[in-house]
């Protein structure tokens, strides 16, 4: 692999013949957005790509990509036509078009928006929060368009020289240009876990998801992430009931810590199921160590993309997060050299903090990895009484026509501001409030936490004056105006 720089870019590069293949890759994704401009590096690229385009005559056509991690620019041609579109595109960056911004949003997949699996976003939604890797799993109700200065400040913080890297696989592009805006290697802190041991939670999700952290260059880890996703995939196909898919995911938390998935589909009436057979397998293997010839059977590399590219693809992350990288064989060796008492206290350590998402309604009765109770973590309260300070309930005329059960009212604190129903409650702290959308006269507090609490002042009395306190109390650099397509659904 040849290592050099252009324009300040770090280029990672294996010869060969045929036509070049280029990937300019800048360490930016989801989880370096806010809640306020989620998706905007998404409309960066899509601009950026958009502006490339219409400069140049071959009209090359790139794949563009933006992941939890990554946005990327993918061309293939000839070292000539690959070297005219980075160059546009390096161009584009220094000068988006911002009068296309809401043109091209418009033109954007609502659907392909998201760059995780939906199961995945709330699993670190539920782990993290509303922030950094979680920020994607947060329920949005509508699209906020970042207005011009966001879209020049987010371009000037993270797609720059410093925080690109270009891999190459093909011909040398002896004329090759990357006259990227110069910029500093970008700091992002990650956030720590919401919850400091094992626990289960909600999120709305049609299926179960366990997540661990691991040290990114464990292959114990790795072999017994293996070992879990078959040993629950032959368990949940011995039981009655519908076949239910397992998978196998990773994400990258920081340059040290990656967090591994397990996710399997659920209906409503088998989440409860296969929530338990997923936690159990997952005890067990902490608990005791796995048969040699399983840790063996699950030692090698797994297939998927050429040895190449995926040394490349570790190189160039170990460029922009300064994640530990191994070469092909030092990889096949760490794995060989694992052994069945690595496997199980690589695990029993990862599991001090797992944690299970099931979907809302349900309740759960596990044991934890220290035999206790397994902890909810869940932002809703039952069975308590709720914290005291001014109550806004309902009109009386409204409570007289609504069933008892359904019934909900709003506590506010000098902290805080607590929705409540009956047996329920769920409080929000102002300091834990990351946005805050106005839509009229109704108010949605956006929670670190990953909920939301819709305020319509006209559902209850009093209701103006719950308003106001929410306004005074939330810092006005988090507030903002929801878009002109009407107010979102509140209760």
């Amino acid at each position: 692999m040849h290592h050099s720089h252009v324009d300040g870019v770090s280029v990672l590069r294996f010869s060969g013949p045929g036509p070049l293949h280029a990937t300019l890759r800048f360490g930016v994704g989801a989880r370096d957005e806010t809640y306020r401009t989620l998706g905007i590096s998404r409309l960066v690229a899509a601009l950026a790509a958009h502006t490339a385009r219409h400069r140049l005559p071959e009209r090359a056509e790139p794949v563009v990509s933006t992941g939890l991690e990554e946005t990327q620019f993918a061309v293939s041609g000839s070292p000539e036509e690959v070297s005219n579109w980075l160059e546009a595109l390096c161009m584009a960056l220094s000068d988006l078009p911002a009068d296309r911004l809401g043109e091209v949003a418009h033109t954007l997949d609502a659907d392909a928006a998201r760059s995780l699996d939906p199961r995945t976003a709330a699993a670190l939604n539920a782990r993290y929060g509303s922030q950094a890797g979680g920020l994607e799993g947060h329920k949005r109700g509508r699209h906020h368009l970042p207005t011009a200065d966001m879209l020049f400040a987010h371009t000037t913080a993270w797609f720059t020289q410093a925080n690109a890297v270009l891999t190459l696989t093909g011909p040398n592009p002896a004329a090759l240009r990357l006259p990227l805006p110069p910029g500093n290697r970008p700091r992002r802190p990650a956030p720590r876990a919401r919850h400091p041991r094992a626990s289960w939670t909600h999120r709305n999700i049609d299926g179960v998801v366990l997540s661990v952290e691991t040290p990114i260059g464990s292959a114990a880890a790795e072999v017994a992430h293996r070992i879990l996703t078959e040993r629950v995939t032959s368990a949940l196909g011995g039981q009655p009931g519908p076949a239910v898919p397992v998978e196998a995911a990773t994400a990258l938390h920081d340059s040290l810590t990656v967090v591994r998935l397990l996710l399997a589909q659920a209906t409503t009436n088998d989440a409860e199921r296969v929530a338990a057979t997923m936690w159990s397998q997952a005890l067990r293997l902490a608990g005791n160590e796995p048969d040699p010839a399983e840790v063996a059977r699950h030692r090698c590399p797994p297939g998927g993309a050429p040895a190449q590219l995926r040394t490349l693809d570790d190189a160039a992350r170990t460029e922009l997060f300064g994640a530990p990288s191994l070469d092909e064989g030092s990889r096949r060796r760490a794995l060989e050299c694992v052994t069945p008492p690595a496997v199980r206290d690589s695990w029993q350590q990862s599991m001090e903090r797992a944690q299970l998402v099931v979907p809302e309604g349900l309740l759960l009765h596990l044991a934890g990895p220290d035999g206790r109770r397994l902890w909810c973590a869940s932002c809703w309260t039952w069975d308590e009484i709720p914290p005291w300070g001014q109550v806004f309930r309902e009109p009386l005329a409204k409570r007289m026509l609504t069933r008892a059960a359904e019934r909900h009212w709003v506590v506010l604190t000098a902290k805080s501001v607590v929705a409540c129903q009956p047996g329920i409650h769920h409080e929000l702290r102002f300091d834990d409030v990351i946005a805050l959308e106005r839509w009229g006269p109704e108010r949605n507090l956006i929670g670190r936490c990953g909920c939301n609490v819709g305020i319509a002042p006209a559902s209850y009395h009093g209701g103006q004056r719950l308003t106001l306190a929410v306004d005074e109390a939330v810092p006005a650099e988090l507030a903002f105006d929801g878009p002109g397509l009407g107010p979102p659904q509140l209760p």
